[in-house]
C-alpha cells in the first residue's frame, strides 16, 4: 500500500498549505448551506403557488379526509388464549413459589 506523505520545511509555505485547506472546506460547507437555502426557497415559493392557485380556482378546501374503510370488529383476527398450566406438585425447583389455592 502507498503511503502519501506531504513535507514542507518552510514555516511560511505549510501555514499558507493549511489556511488554503481549511479555507477551501469552509467553502464546501458555504455552498452545501447556499444549496439548502435556494432549496428551501423554492420550496417556499412552489408552495404559495399552489395556494394561490386553488385559491384564485376555487380548489377545494383544507386537507383531505380519509375515507371511510368499513372496517368490521367481528372480522378482527385475534389469537386464541392459551390455558396456563398449574405448577406440578412434584417440581423441586428452588425458584418455584407455591401453587396458589
Amino acid at each position: 500500500m502507498r503511503i502519501y506523505s506531504l513535507t514542507i520545511k518552510n514555516r511560511l509555505t505549510a501555514i499558507a498549505v493549511a489556511v488554503g485547506v481549511v479555507g477551501i472546506g469552509a467553502l464546501i460547507v458555504f455552498v452545501g448551506f447556499a444549496l439548502l437555502a435556494a432549496l428551501t426557497l423554492a420550496g417556499a415559493v412552489l408552495g404559495t403557488g399552489v395556494a394561490a392557485y386553488r385559491w384564485l380556482r376555487g380548489g377545494r378546501p383544507g386537507l383531505p379526509q380519509a375515507r371511510d374503510a368499513g372496517l368490521d370488529p367481528a372480522l378482527e383476527v385475534r389469537p386464541r388464549a392459551q390455558p396456563i398450566a398449574p405448577p406440578t406438585e412434584g417440581s423441586d425447583d428452588a425458584d418455584s413459589s407455591p401453587p396458589i389455592a
